[in-house]
């Protein structure tokens, strides 16, 4: 499969889709939760499937009508009577979050398991769950450091210090996990990265009544605390709104108004708004939208540590600008879907935009841009990148764009709802 994305000019409006980072933290905490939680506008893409099949897996009730998921948990005690016994084998299909998350809560339950995964994820590191469980009761074991991982023994409340240097996803597991514990637990973080995702997680475990005390990057969670099942909405997603507010910085001459936009719970990528801060983008934002104008773009440095998923299109916005602008973070890029740190270098090359990584910088040299084929590399990030070098730049032929499906399945349906020429 491919597509041919063209030169266009985008206005109109258009609805941020349903985020996929807060739907999963809603099943995690539906999962603990005895009772019935009420999940509104959950997404459709393939990371939240794959994370309500682990809750079924892990026994709880899980239905869905429509775009609204119910799901009745109570693991890992049978606090009601239909939560079923938890499966040995786990599956993850192509989620780093999902997979992450939920391993520390599977092992409330003290039996055997196996999680295993497909496609790109069967490249990604599962090695830190060696030292985030074993001090605190559970064997853990990986084929050469990647999937499939088998864990078994019970996790207990317990005290370790703990790098978040490579990701935090890791860290969400074990905060949502312990307060089931009997007893308290301390975590101290050393190179938190990503924090905003900390912070998210947080933020879904109060609304689920269950409080962890932070201080200095040392997390006290006090043990059997129990959460409570909530009737909650899942706000729109940031990460998928970003290509969108790109490409109308970069062609919008009427506007073009993003809704489903809040910041009602913290999303990494909000962090966009600070880049239109500083690469003079126009836009305006009330609570529930953004409008953003066709600007000139100036050069910028930015740190995108705590929010590396926005590297592609950053990238991108950088390649249009008035001079050579810094990323920060790029380390962070080797162990996404794809190493996405050389995958930038490579595509943005066939488009004719040189891009340079030293040590934990990229710099973006901009250019005028040249048709291309990209190979997305199965990542996702790098389809909505190649998309809007072909919105703003040349014709951009991507090859497998399919893959787009793991965040966000309409993405060129919306981008032709705003005038994006594509065949």
């Amino acid at each position: 499969m491919k597509i041919e994305v063209l030169p266009s000019e985008i206005s109109g409006t258009v609805s941020a889709p349903a985020s996929k980072s807060i739907a999963q933290r809603y099943v995690a905490a539906a999962l603990l939760a005895a009772g019935e939680t009420t999940i509104r506008h959950y997404p459709n893409s393939e990371d939240p499937f794959h994370a309500r099949k682990l809750a079924e897996s892990l026994g709880a009730i899980v239905q869905l009508s429509k775009n609204t998921l119910t799901i009745k948990g109570g693991f890992p005690a049978n606090e009601i009577h239909e939560i079923r016994t938890p499966q040995k084998n786990l599956f993850a299909g192509e989620s780093g979050f999902a997979s992450r998350l939920f391993v520390p809560i599977a092992a409330l339950h003290n039996s055997e398991k196996i999680l295993n995964g497909t496609g790109t994820l069967l490249n990604r590191p599962f090695f830190e769950f060696e030292p985030y469980l074993t001090p605190f009761g559970v064997s853990v074991s990986t084929n050469e450091g990647k999937l499939p991982l088998t864990f078994s023994g019970q996790l207990t409340a317990g005290k370790a210090e703990l790098s978040a240097a490579n990701s935090s996803q890791f860290l969400s597991g074990m905060l949502m996990a312990l307060p089931r514990c009997t007893g308290d637990s301390e975590i101290v973080v050393t190179e938190l990265n990503s924090k905003p995702y900390i912070d998210l997680t947080l933020a879904v475990m109060k609304m689920f009544g269950v409080a962890v005390k932070e201080e200095n990057a040392t997390y006290f969670i006090k043990g059997s605390q129990k959460y409570k099942p909530q009737d909650v909405s899942v706000d729109g997603d940031w990460s998928g709104a970003v290509p969108l507010l790109i490409a109308g910085a970069l062609t919008a001459t009427e506007g073009l108004l993003v809704k489903n936009l809040n910041t009602r719970l913290p999303q990494a990528d909000q962090a966009i708004l600070d880049v239109f801060d500083l690469a003079k983008v126009k836009y305006t934002q009330n609570e529930n939208s953004v409008k953003v104008f066709a600007s000139t773009i100036h050069a910028f440095d930015f740190d995108a540590t705590h929010c590396p998923d926005l590297f592609p299109c950053l990238a991108v916005l950088a390649s249009f600008g008035n001079g050579v602008s810094t990323l920060k973070g790029a380390k962070r890029l080797i162990v996404k879907e794809s190493n996405r740190a050389s995958a930038i270098v490579e595509e943005f090359a066939k488009s004719g935009i040189r891009v340079v990584v030293r040590g934990d910088d990229m710099m973006i040299y901009p250019g005028h841009a040249r048709p291309a084929v990209w190979n997305v590399h199965k990542d996702h990030r790098m389809v909505m990148a190649g998309a809007l070098f072909g919105i703003a730049g040349a014709k951009t032929v991507l090859q497998n764009p399919e893959v787009i499906s793991k965040s966000y399945p309409d993405f060129f349906k919306d981008i032709q709802s705003i005038g994006g020429k594509m065949k």
